[in-house]
């Protein structure tokens, strides 16, 4: 793939998971609870919705450090969100370890709310930075 198209795909791969995330995050989440009347049936949901969106952003990231691999802010930026997102495999596995898919019940409440914490906050930053590229990238064309 020339260099030029693989950064163009690189950005609109970007937007794609920027607007996803923030989709779903800013919206689904909030009508889930209202409609289900429950943080902790939308959050089962929500587990599952975010180890596909967890499997969708590593090759993105991967790939957006590839292309980018010239522009160094860029490139470092591709890969502190390739070590974020292994960070929020290793973080999603630890939660699901602390839910009962069964009876749909958390198992340790304070544990699994220390380390959902991690995970939001962890979210945001790549959320962030994301945002930070894409607006780099608008405001350079």
């Amino acid at each position: 793939m020339e260099d030029k198209t693989a950064k163009k795909t690189s950005t609109v791969l970007l937007c794609i998971w920027w607007g996803a995330f923030t989709f779903y995050s800013g919206v689904v989440i909030n009508v889930g609870m209202q409609v289900l009347g429950s943080h902790t049936e939308m959050g089962f949901i929500t587990q599952a919705v975010t180890s596909y969106l967890n499997f969708i952003s590593l090759p993105i990231f991967v790939f957006m450090a590839y292309t980018f691999r010239a522009e160094k802010r860029f490139f470092i930026a591709a890969i502190f969100l390739v070590f974020l997102q292994v960070i929020l495999f290793f973080v999603h596995f630890e939660l699901d370890k602390l839910l009962d898919f069964e009876q749909q019940i958390v198992l340790n409440k304070a544990i699994f709310y220390t380390l959902h914490r991690v995970y939001l906050l962890i979210s945001t930053v790549i959320w962030l930075i994301v945002s930070w590229i894409l607006l780099l990238k608008i405001k350079k064309k």
